[in-house]
């Protein structure tokens, strides 16, 4: 846009074309005219405006800084056209004369009219000899044109000259003293709407706010460019958008949904429900552990990987004393021959260079005492659960031989059926949870707010245009938008107050229930020999687990 136009391009150029396509147009209506039988003074004045126009586009196709842009075959065209209308315009106006009973003016227009065909023939043999063929075709029916018109205005100003003589013997006027034509124009140079109101034209191709691209200028360029400060705006918005949902609704929801699952497992309520719901046989849940255990190879597979943890650590273990060794033979090396050469050893001293291996040796060291430290706590543990857990590794019908069956001695407890009933009301509330998380996604993937943040910007611009918009103009926006998460924040709340109340009931009911169970009762044994194995369960994935880290590279 700042580099200078092309020649073409200038307005010389430009204007010539503009009077050349009036020309043209112009000579479309004087053609409607003459076949629609007009009267000849109209005609008249059609053909000389046409003249004017050709005239014109020529003078401007001659100036100087567009020498080399127009052909020269298309100034001839120019000039010919403009004497052929000239004449044209000249004989039609000769026609008026005869109604008007003016035959001296009539001669003399005709004779200027043979005068400008002349002139005409004269341009058009001076450049007859075209170079280029399309040129030569260009100019047949032009030719054409002017020698029908000039064999009419030849024929009309014998019959006139002889008439003049003969009958009305008027004198001739000169062409100076004649009146002249008045011209009339029925055409205007207009703009195209793409140029003279690009910004109309594209708005108005659809709806304002969403308007459909202009087929060949499309949306305006800027259309969709915003003030840097609401970019900023948007971006702050998402921010505490995204952090009120992770932090006040999925966090929050999660964490009451971990403590409820970490006092269930401290209770040992999987085992306790079962208890309640199969009083015969093992429940689903024990004979899952069972099936991984025996699949993991019981005890015996975590002894294997505890001698494996053993010889990993011995082996960095002795790596580490190996190095230490190396520094230490050095060291003595260094002293050897610092003492031998004495002042002519100008080495650094050896304690010196490696003390940065040796700060490191150091934690390493301490790396692997506090592991060697932590193996013997699991080797502890593993000891200590061994036989219970191999005892999930006996077939489905030796494991259920092993743990006591209810007798039906004792009927179930209020306590047990009341826990059983809070943990299916509490699994309800846990369903409820990821609902709520997935409808609080949902509204904030939805959640757009570009067009209040525009508009607020052109309120706060509306009485100057040039003020400087901040973020922080934009509080008050971010306070009212937030409000529409209100609704899951105070379903989290509710949440933590109803979850609150049954963990209290279910931990009144265990405590009330674990009172009666100290009775020697047939229910009592078998729920404390599944407490055991389920607890088994857990030692052998913490155990396992610990395992897997010590071998980890």
């Amino acid at each position: 846009m700042r580099t200078e136009p092309t020649v073409d391009m200038l307005p010389p150029a430009l204007n010539t074309l503009t009077q050349l396509m009036l020309a043209q147009a112009q000579e479309c209506v004087w053609q409607k005219a003459a076949m629609d039988q007009l009267r000849d003074g109209i005609i008249s004045r059609l053909a000389l405006q046409i003249s004017d126009y050709y005239n014109t586009a020529l003078e401007m196709a001659s100036n100087s800084s567009i020498q080399n842009v127009f052909p020269k075959n298309w100034l001839t065209h120019m000039q010919v056209k403009a004497l052929h209308f000239n004449a044209a315009a000249q004989f039609r106006k000769s026609s008026e004369c005869i109604v008007q009973d003016k035959y001296g003016e009539e001669l003399s227009r005709l004779q200027m009219a043979a005068d400008y065909v002349k002139r005409a023939f004269e341009i058009v043999k001076s450049h007859s000899t075209f170079t280029n063929n399309s040129a030569r075709l260009s100019s047949v029916a032009v030719v054409n044109d002017l020698k029908s018109l000039q064999l009419i205005i030849s024929n009309n100003l014998t019959r006139a000259e002889k008439d003049n003589d003969v009958i009305y013997l008027e004198r001739i006027p000169l062409p100076s003293t004649l009146a002249p034509i008045a011209k009339i124009s029925m055409v205007k140079a207009l703009p195209s709407p793409e140029i003279s109101d690009p910004m109309g034209l594209m708005m108005n191709t659809g709806i304002r706010n969403n308007p459909i691209p202009h087929p060949i200028i499309g949306l305006p360029l800027f259309q969709k460019l915003v003030p840097f400060a609401v970019h900023q705006a948007a971006s702050v918005y998402v921010d505490r958008k995204e952090r009120l949902i992770k932090e006040d609704i999925i966090a929050k929801l999660n964490e009451l949904t971990a403590v409820y699952h970490s006092t269930v497992e401290s209770l040992h309520l999987p085992t306790l429900i079962a208890t309640v719901e199969q009083t015969t046989g093992l429940p689903e849940s024990i004979l899952r552990q069972a099936a991984e255990v025996r699949s993991g190879g019981g005890s015996q597979t975590l002894y294997d990987m505890w001698e494996l943890v053993q010889k990993a650590s011995n082996k960095n273990a002795e790596i580490l004393e190996e190095a230490f060794n190396i520094l230490d033979e050095e060291h003595e090396h260094d002293e050897k021959l610092r003492s031998l050469y004495d002042t002519r050893w100008t080495r650094p001293a050896s304690h010196l260079l490696t003390r940065q291996l040796t700060i490191q040796g150091q934690k390493h060291r301490q790396t692997i005492t506090s592991a060697q430290n932590a193996d013997l706590i699991v080797r502890g543990k593993l000891d200590t659960w061994a036989k219970i857990i191999d005892v999930l590794t006996l077939t489905k019908d030796e494991l259920e031989e092993s743990i006591p069956t209810d007798d039906g001695d004792t009927p179930q407890e209020d306590n047990l059926l009341l826990i059983k009933r809070l943990s299916e009301e509490m699994d309800q509330h846990i369903k409820k949870r990821k609902e709520i998380i997935d409808q609080a996604k949902k509204a904030s993937n939805a959640d757009d707010i570009s067009s209040v943040l525009l508009k607020k910007a052109a309120e706060l611009t509306s009485k100057s245009p040039i003020m400087k918009i901040e973020a922080a103009q934009f509080e008050d926006l971010f306070i009212e938008e937030l409000r529409k998460y209100d609704s899951y924040i105070r379903s989290v709340d509710e949440e933590d107050e109803i979850q609150g109340d049954l963990i209290r009931q279910i931990t009144d009911a265990y405590y009330q229930h674990t009172a009666k169970t100290n009775e020697p009762s047939s229910c009592a044994k078998r729920e404390k020999a599944l407490q055991s194995l389920h607890q088994a369960y857990i030692k052998y994935k913490e155990i396992k687990t610990n395992l897997n880290e010590g071998l980890k590279v």
